[in-house]
């Protein structure tokens, strides 16, 4: 099973792309990308963690961490900075769809 580990945002036009990166217990590493048809951050974090907790085979996104990417940053201090507040909108969307896929499964 994979989980999320970090997730990272980038504007394009009207639009966020969102990359998920995954990994597993035997270190393997993928990256799942979506562009969010929206401008604003937080819907764009909810409609990724919808598109990955879809995927039926990541089982978990408890800390992963959400950033803006390289090219968003205006200094190198904000290529560390988190979003706590993405992160929080992130995990309670991932797991509000797992829940969604486990009750229609019964």
């Amino acid at each position: 099973m994979w989980r999320v580990d970090q997730v990272f945002l980038a504007r394009s036009g009207v639009r966020t792309e969102v990359t998920a990166s995954l990994v597993n217990d035997r270190g393997g590493l993928r990256n799942l990308s979506v562009v969010a048809p929206t401008e604003d951050p937080a819907e764009a974090v909810r409609h990724a963690a919808r598109f990955v907790a879809g995927k039926g085979n990541v089982s978990s996104a408890r800390n992963a961490r959400v950033r803006w990417t390289r090219e968003q940053a205006a200094s190198e201090q904000d290529q560390l900075v988190r979003d706590f507040t993405l992160e929080d909108e992130f995990l309670d969307a991932f797991e509000e769809t797992l829940q969604e896929i486990r009750d229609r499964m019964r």
